[in-house]
């Protein structure tokens, strides 16, 4: 069968949901990625969201092992569910979240580390407009965030921690770090042959 190319999309892991008060998530930390914010337009054109100064608003995708004690669904679109102890996942940090991460990396002190846990428990929610700007108060009951209608934007925040990691979880982490890599150097070096052949 024909694939066309130009209109593949490979999804990737899961993102952890944060939809309810009071759930948790504990993760070994496998890699950082800090991006610019994007969102789809009515015209389907993607568009770099900015800050009042024109910068670029940002975000972090932190992908992590999922530990025990996580009961927080990860998923795809409608596909979620309670990730399993070990299964890949995204954790994406913005604005409230991405400022905590920034703080308790301080307070880590030291480098980030593969392999170090990264723990968060939902406390409160915050509704934004459409400007990505704060609409209302803080939301700090599951009743009150149940009121919420469907068609607002919602962050669901929370404390967050990181620590040092246990030797376990380390070693299951540099090994998904290593794999991760592998695949994009193994990707590299056959693009790099190509580019090397005589047309």
């Amino acid at each position: 069968m024909a694939i066309p190319l130009g209109e593949q999309f490979t999804p990737g892991h899961p993102v952890v949901k944060r939809t309810a008060l009071g759930q948790k998530f504990v993760g070994a930390v496998v890699n950082v990625e800090r991006r610019d914010r994007t969102r789809r337009g009515d015209d389907g054109v993607v568009k770099v969201l900015t800050r009042g100064d024109g910068k670029p608003r940002q975000e972090l995708v932190v992908t992590c092992l999922a530990m025990p004690g996580t009961d927080a669904p990860a998923g795809i679109g409608d596909d979620q569910g309670i990730p399993e102890p070990g299964d890949t996942v995204r954790l994406i940090l913005k604005g409230k979240s991405f400022a905590d991460w920034i703080q308790a990396e301080k307070e880590l002190g030291r480098q980030l580390q593969v392999g170090d846990t990264v723990k968060q428990r939902t406390t409160s929610a915050q509704m934004y407009d459409a400007n990505g700007d704060i609409k209302g108060g803080l939301i700090t009951t599951q009743e009150a965030l149940d009121a919420v209608p469907r068609t607002a934007t919602v962050g669901v925040y929370g404390e967050l921690k990181l620590e040092p990691g246990t030797d376990e979880w380390v070693d299951k982490a540099e090994a998904a770090y290593r794999a991760a890599n592998a695949t994009v150097l193994a990707g590299a070096s056959a693009t790099q042959q190509d580019d090397e052949e005589p047309w």
